[in-house]
């Protein structure tokens, strides 16, 4: 994929940012790549590579650097080094000048995430039997004990041959001598064969497929829909050290159950629950919150999709995720949801403030930002599958030539089944990069939650990101604006207009609350268009009078053969000229045009429009 702004990192792949990443089990050894295979590389994942290089010659290819390094060397675009094993060694303290020729060979060679079957109870014991294709598989022994599951892989474990028998499902990586068959027996030395099966296809309620015929239909690329829209296995590890404060595992347990709650209403009942009754409490006797966590990580067996790490109240600077871990610096919770959202494969949500400068995890509409909020956003929802077809609609056809949509949506709220035939969002595809505009109501009316305006529409840039992989659905929200004024309003590439609304009173608390139902936007091109001189024209005065189309009111900045040569302001009507003072020199000459509304927003432009200056007759 393409970044585009501040994301994080990786769904089953290591990364940490601000406030932590999400990670898969570590990846089978690999082994030396050979010469003809490092010549395929790209020329961006060679830049990232030599950018990390850069960082351990200077010896802070470390934890401590980590979020430095990620955001600077983007080694979140690639796979190669998204799956576990680059920030496994990062941590382990292996991304050394000694280590690092060994470590960028197994980086970039190429692997397929298998199941494996141990022979010990932890997962560096010996590998017994290993598969990776969907089907079963007996067991060649008695002695299975650790069970290495990938991300997107369901094993189901058999107490007789040919998947026969007494059966138990396990989704991360699972220590059998503390699992045991539904009858209670153990699983441990008694495991006789095992199933594998992928998770990938898009067999959800939600999930669906855009025909050929269908052009406003919007696209789902998230190939692990299958592995999300699922009963997720959930158990708590907490983290006691004496002096401090840790929350119970009761407490951790209600507030998972309340977020899963939630879940099964914003994913339609695709998504579920379920304990795995292994709860643990792990005693730590150091302050420093990297030791305790890998104290508590020793200590403990991360065999659910879901571990939820207790940490001491304020031991740790932030919480983070990891492995199908997370650690909680406080029982906030948000902090719940967003840290979960990690493990589910989604990124922060930024916003573009008044200057134009991001704001991380400066959205206020998604858990991934940094506020509490009801639900993650629109494109959040629709790479998780929590959106249905009808939900959203492309506005591509309608808008490329020139033209413009009314399109009217209902607010998102709590993304509950609806009857309203009504989408939640329209979506503008970019013809020139892999990006969206999503473009949403996030509330129906404000609430004690947080500030957001009922009825304000919030326009948010997305990858598509067909072919990716990990945590990678980040969000950047590019305008915010409220229902009622009936303005043009600029975002990115969209001129965005609100010609109409529906809403009631209702009494919040003996207080008079607006509550909306839907809002009419009307939707076209943002860029200027230029009219005069017309492509291809020939004109034989040196300074011709530039002319073109845009919404009333706003300024038009005129670019010619790239240099600015001044300013318009569009009439009532939309149309605007600026004729320049300044003659043109024969021959060959391009010109475009931006806009800025009446809050500062500037739009693209068009491709340069060519003409030519000669001489007359």
């Amino acid at each position: 994929m393409k970044k585009t702004f501040v994301m994080a990192a990786v769904m089953g792949a290591g990364l940490v940012t601000g406030c932590g990443g999400a990670a898969e089990p570590s990846p089978e050894p690999r082994g030396p790549v050979a010469t003809t295979g490092q010549a395929l590389l790209s020329p961006e994942l060679e830049a990232s590579l030599s950018c990390v290089q850069g960082y351990v010659n200077a010896g802070t290819c470390d934890w401590a650097h980590w979020s430095e390094l990620w955001e600077t060397c983007q080694t979140y675009e690639h796979p190669e080094l998204e799956d576990g094993l680059f920030l496994d060694e990062v941590q382990a303290g292996r991304c050394t000048s000694t280590h690092w020729p060994t470590l960028r060979a197994q980086l970039i060679a190429s692997h397929t995430p298998r199941v494996r079957v141990r022979v010990g109870c932890d997962g560096d014991s010996t590998v017994m039997q290993e598969a990776e294709l969907d089907g079963c598989y007996t067991l060649g022994g008695a002695d299975a004990s650790y069970v290495d599951v990938p991300f997107g892989k369901t094993v189901t474990l058999h107490a007789a041959a040919s998947c026969n028998g007494e059966s138990t499902v396990v989704q991360a990586n699972t220590n059998l001598c503390e699992t045991s068959f539904p009858s209670g027996a153990g699983a441990n030395d008694n495991v006789r064969s095992f199933r594998i099966q992928s998770d990938d296809e898009e067999t959800s309620p939600a999930s669906y497929v855009c025909a050929a015929n269908e052009p406003t239909c919007v696209r789902n690329f998230n190939s692990k829909l299958g592995a999300i829209n699922t009963t997720h296995t959930a158990k708590v590890v907490r983290v006691v050290l004496e002096g401090r404060e840790t929350p119970s595992i009761a407490t951790a347990r209600g507030r998972i159950q309340d977020m899963y709650d939630f879940f099964a209403v914003a994913s339609h009942g695709q998504v579920h629950l379920k304990f795995l009754n292994t709860d643990q409490t792990v005693r730590v006797t150091s302050g420093d919150c990297a030791t305790a966590t890998d104290k508590a990580i020793q200590g403990s067996t991360s065999n659910a999709f879901l571990n939820v790490y207790l940490m001491p109240l304020g031991m740790c600077s932030s919480s983070n995720a990891n492995a199908h871990r997370i650690f909680l610096n406080d029982g906030l919770m948000r902090t719940y949801y967003h840290e979960t959202g990690h493990i589910l494969g989604l990124a922060h949500g930024n916003r573009l403030d008044a200057t134009g400068a991001v704001d991380a995890y400066g959205d206020a509409s998604t858990n991934m930002g940094r506020f509490p909020s009801d639900n993650y956003n629109l494109p959040q929802l629709h790479w998780l599958g929590w959106t249905k077809k009808a939900d959203l609609v492309k506005v591509n056809p309608a808008i490329e030539a020139g033209g413009s949509i009314d399109v009217t949506l209902r607010p998102v709220d709590n993304n509950a089944d609806n009857v309203s035939p009504l989408p939640l969002g329209a979506v503008w595809e970019s013809p020139d990069s892999d990006m969206r505009l999503f473009v949403a109501v996030p509330k129906s009316r404000v609430n004690s939650v947080n500030q957001i305006g009922g009825g304000s529409v919030f326009v948010y840039s997305a990858p598509k990101c067909a072919g990716c992989t990990g945590m990678v659905m980040g969000t950047m929200q590019v305008g915010r604006f409220g229902p009622k004024a009936i303005v043009g309003n600029i975002a990115s590439d969209l001129l965005i207009t609100p010609v109409h609304y529906e809403s009631h009173q209702i009494l919040v608390n003996g207080t008079s609350t607006e509550v909306f139902t839907a809002i009419t936007l009307r939707i076209k091109r943002s860029a200027p268009t230029v009219l005069t001189p017309a492509a291809g024209s020939v004109t034989s005065d040196t300074t011709p009078t530039y002319s073109g189309r845009t919404e009333a009111g706003f300024s038009v900045a005129i670019i010619v053969d790239g240099v600015k040569v001044g300013t318009t302001k569009a009439t009532a009507e939309g149309t605007w000229s600026f004729t320049p003072t300044k003659a043109l020199a024969l021959g060959a000459h391009t010109v475009k045009a931006w806009a800025t509304d009446a809050a500062g927003n500037n739009s693209p432009s068009f491709a340069p429009q060519a003409f030519t200056v000669a001489t007359s007759g």
